[in-house]
């Protein structure tokens, strides 16, 4: 797993989230503590990476909230979601 593609991705999900006018205040809050929730857990050292099942429920939560509304978004977090699970979190 690159860690840069993890930070790449991190980057465009804080990018989307900026740009997108349809999304009220507490989902843009929500998503932007889950994005440095998951930042701080790429940018810690390899042997201190953990499979953290609060920080994996809450992703599955807001990637759900959306998946109908907000394609683009679904999508940065498909990607995210991969690149997490070959870190193994």
């Amino acid at each position: 797993m690159n860690k840069q593609q993890m930070l790449d991705i991190l980057n465009e999900l804080k990018v989307e989230l900026a740009e997108n006018q349809q999304l009220d205040t507490h989902q843009k809050q929500t998503t932007e503590a889950l994005i440095e929730e998951i930042w701080a857990q790429v940018s810690a050292p390899e042997n201190q990476l953990s499979g953290d099942q609060y920080l994996l429920n809450k992703f599955k939560n807001v990637t759900e909230e959306f998946e109908i509304n907000h394609p683009k978004l679904t999508d940065i977090f498909g990607r995210l979601s991969d690149l997490l699970s070959r870190m193994g979190l």
